[in-house]
């Protein structure tokens, strides 16, 4: 029938588009969202209908219907390949034939069998999906985020792990340096040690005062203050 090919224009575009080809909330607004796009219907067609007094005027033209939104639509101010945002013609051809206003016009299901849209080649394969080769030092959407909030913390943690690093090679330099130091400072104490070391003589009896200890020496030292004697030129005074 002539209303199943007007369905089937309607549901191809619903289908292409994924909304309603002509949106209306009653049969007023329904018929003005058709003039919008298909333009006005012919006068002889309007005179045909037993219902025209309810949505045109005496002289053939629609009466003015705001839905209950507050949105105004006028006849003729929309094109079809506006509403379905496509150019493919061959498709906006078929779709044009099938809403026609008079019925007796309309495309039949054995020419719309035979139009040129229905016999184009089409690859109905799937495509696959492109690759998209990334590389490895780019920085990602997600990581820049990650950065601006936490204010670029990544890059203050490395830095204070190597403050910490550089710290703790000074502090490592600084002791063994004290511990060079120590280790010079008692080779040259011990050298000079030896060098200025000199034995201690016993004054009394000749013997040293390793062997004679030092209570003896204290003695024999306190005598000799008392008893004076002749200086031995071979025995030194003891070093204080």
């Amino acid at each position: 029938m002539a209303i199943d090919m007007w369905s089937l224009g309607c549901i191809m575009a619903e289908l292409f588009t994924g909304s309603p080809l002509f949106p209306g909330e009653n049969e007023a607004e329904q018929l003005a969202c058709i003039m919008e796009v298909l333009g006005l219907p012919p006068t002889q067609f309007i005179q045909t209908a037993s219902r025209r007094q309810k949505f045109f005027d005496s002289k053939g033209f629609p009466k003015n219907i705001t839905s209950s939104r507050g949105k105004k639509r006028y006849p003729d101010s929309k094109d079809l390949k506006m509403v379905l945002k496509t150019y493919d013609s061959s498709f906006l051809d078929f779709l044009r034939r099938c809403l026609v206003w008079e019925p007796s016009l309309r495309m039949t299901p054995d020419q719309a069998l035979k139009h040129a849209w229905i016999h184009e080649a089409r690859n109905l394969k799937p495509q696959p999906r492109p690759q998209i080769l990334r590389k490895p030092n780019l920085c990602f959407p997600s990581e820049a985020r990650k950065d601006k909030v936490q204010g670029h913390r990544p890059v203050a943690k490395k830095a204070d792990v190597v403050i910490k690093e550089e710290t703790v090679d000074k502090i490592k330099d600084g002791t063994t340096k004290q511990v060079q130091n120590s280790d010079d400072q008692q080779g040259s104490l011990q050298q000079l040690a030896e060098v200025v070391q000199l034995p201690r003589l016993a004054e009394a009896s000749g013997i040293p005062e390793a062997v004679v200890g030092p209570e003896e020496s204290k003695t024999s030292t306190r005598q000799q203050s008392k008893n004076p004697s002749p200086k031995n030129p071979r025995l030194l005074p003891p070093i204080v």
